[in-house]
């Protein structure tokens, strides 16, 4: 199982339009993070956090993104329409290989 991450800039422009989306927030573990942007500031090469994650394994590609969202009663319809936004652009891309997307909530209010 070979496994390679990279960012989506062009899909982490199509969330944050979603309505109830306020935000996006760093897909990756805090600890890569970190260590991304510590290697970053010490090669003089900073990175921007990856805001969505594609993970290629044998299984197809999971799509990871973690949002801030204004309203707490509204969360669950707003994962959804995350959801089937990123779906949605990947069936228009003609790439129907995600086998799993991860919406993840980092911040309510």
């Amino acid at each position: 199982m070979s496994t390679t991450t990279k960012p989506t800039e062009e899909l982490a422009a199509v969330v944050v339009q979603v309505p109830g989306v306020d935000e996006l927030y760093p897909a990756a573990p805090i600890l890569t993070t970190v260590v991304h942007q510590v290697v970053g500031a010490l090669t003089a090469r900073p990175t921007s956090p990856e805001l969505i994650t594609l993970t290629e394994t044998d299984e197809g590609l999971t799509a990871s993104v973690a949002i801030g969202i204004s309203d707490a009663d509204a969360a669950t319809e707003v994962c959804r329409r995350v959801y089937d936004t990123i779906e949605e652009y990947f069936v228009a891309s003609g790439d129907p290989a995600v086998t799993s997307i991860e919406v993840k909530v980092a911040r309510i209010g």
